[in-house]
């Protein structure tokens, strides 16, 4: 009897160290299941940062303003007073020439004569003033535009690419100072090169300058 009573405790423990070991094991099992919903986490960050390249990119297509195809011709730079100069620009992709093309000061107007410009280079012409001071490395031009005194409170300068100074389809680039309502001003803004506003100068103003191409409204110009 006592055997028996010794065999029966023996095998109580044994099934007791089975069913522990069972338990273990199910335990153990649990945190590689965990793991897996980590794995799909971490798939999704990568999936986001691909969607945040392509916005980037869509942002930079957005921002970024290709040169127009063929030559194009804007306002970049006026001086004012005795150092009375205009600065034309060639932000087009291809060389052009600025004959045919007129500066305007109405109501006064000058031809520009036959100039050869490539892509990105800009050309100085002189308005009479005392001092004629062209930027480094730019085309000049001998004759003076006699479109009248590029006065620092007051004026304005039209660009345009044929003598149809009423016409908006032939208007390429203008910038009005001082005050509203020049000559040309309203050309200028049913062109949509111009929004209707100025160029706040000073009688002591130097010059004035775009910031930005195209230059199209007051914001876009910086005074000197």
């Amino acid at each position: 009897m006592r055997a028996q009573a010794i065999l029966a405790a023996l095998t109580l423990v044994i099934a007791a160290c089975g069913t522990a070991s069972e338990t273990a094991t199910t335990a153990e099992s649990e945190p590689t299941t965990t793991i897996r919903p980590d794995t799909t986490t971490s798939a999704g960050a990568t999936t986001t940062s691909a969607a945040a390249t392509t916005t980037s990119a869509a942002v930079e297509a957005t921002t970024s303003t290709p040169s127009p195809s063929g030559a194009h011709f804007v306002l970049t730079s006026v001086s004012l007073g005795d150092g009375g100069m205009i600065v034309i620009t060639n932000v087009g992709d291809a060389t052009g020439n600025l004959a045919g093309h007129f500066l305007c000061q109405r109501p006064a107007y000058f031809a520009i004569p036959d100039v050869e410009v490539p892509p990105g280079q800009f050309v100085a012409i002189s308005t009479g003033g005392t001092v004629f001071q062209p930027p480094p490395d730019a085309i000049t031009i001998d004759q003076v535009a006699t479109i009248g005194t590029l006065r620092p409170g007051d004026g304005e300068v039209g660009l345009y690419d044929s003598g149809n100074f009423g016409a908006s389809t032939d208007i390429l680039s203008y910038v009005e100072w001082g005050s509203s309502g020049h000559g040309r001003s309203s050309v200028a803004v049913k062109a949509g090169i111009w929004s209707d506003g100025f160029v706040q100068t000073a009688d002591d103003s130097v010059s004035i300058s775009a910031n930005t191409l195209p230059a199209i409204e007051a914001a876009h110009w910086d005074v000197g």
